[in-house]
């Protein structure tokens, strides 16, 4: 047998298939039902704009143009530039029964991650850690400070990170997606961080701005920086955004 497919990447595609000749099992037992938000009680806010769609983008132009962009520069974001991309992100376009409906798809409708955000250059806020709050569209702030030799040093010190005026850390929910979906979350919820992270680029395109996806860092010092455990929460992926020259 090739020695690749002993690893645990080929492993878990075979081992989480769907089959007719075979109903899915586990030996996982009963698991609890996370909240449908995360939100940081007691922590400082931020409130977004609500963003004004009035400038138009093309599509297509955008799709043609997307690329991912290292080179940005020292110019900090406005508020009004970060609610768009957030939006873009996570923004609620609708309701359906107690499911809050979003810009990007998600494997039945669980939206299992989180987003935080370091703020290193924005027009009045405050340098530090944010977490997004969805349903009430604001920043909770966990830590003020100048956290960007941290995450640079946590993304294996790649420079894109430093240079950026925000960087964006999604968290995956492993519970929220595998009280329905078992074994097989881990599947879906990469896809949906993948929906939601071209959504970024298409935004941060749409605005002149520049993004970077990340999946290259040290998952337990970034781990650390936002504050989850590494199990049932742990940092999946990151987008950069900045100005460009």
């Amino acid at each position: 047998m090739a020695l690749y497919k002993k690893g645990l990447a080929f492993r878990y595609v075979q081992e989480t298939k769907y089959s007719r000749e075979r109903a899915p099992k586990d030996n996982l037992g009963s698991m609890p039902s996370p909240d449908q938000f995360k939100t940081y009680r007691g922590a400082e806010r931020v409130q977004l704009p609500q963003p004004d769609f009035n400038e138009s983008a093309d599509l297509w132009h955008c799709l043609a143009r997307r690329r991912s962009e290292r080179n940005t520069t020292q110019e900090p974001l406005s508020l009004e530039e970060l609610a768009k991309v957030l939006w873009a992100a996570q923004g609620i376009t609708a309701r359906a029964g107690i499911y809050l409906l979003r810009t990007a798809p998600s494997a039945g409708a669980l939206y299992p991650f989180e987003t935080y955000i370091y703020i290193d250059r924005v027009e009045g806020v405050s340098q530090g850690i944010y977490h997004f709050d969805v349903a009430d569209f604001e920043l909770e702030c966990l830590q003020e400070g100048n956290f960007n030799g941290a995450f640079t040093a946590a993304s294996l010190g790649q420079p894109v990170v430093r240079k950026a005026a925000v960087v964006l850390i999604w968290t995956a929910m492993m519970l929220r997606c595998m009280v329905k979906y078992r074994e097989r979350a881990v599947r879906y919820i990469g896809m949906d961080l993948g929906h939601v992270c071209q959504n970024v680029q298409l935004a941060a395109t749409a605005l002149g701005l520049g993004s970077c996806p990340i999946g290259a860092f040290y998952d337990d010092e970034m781990n650390k920086l936002v504050e989850v455990d590494g199990e049932e929460e742990t940092v999946l992926y990151m987008i950069t955004v900045g100005k460009l020259g």
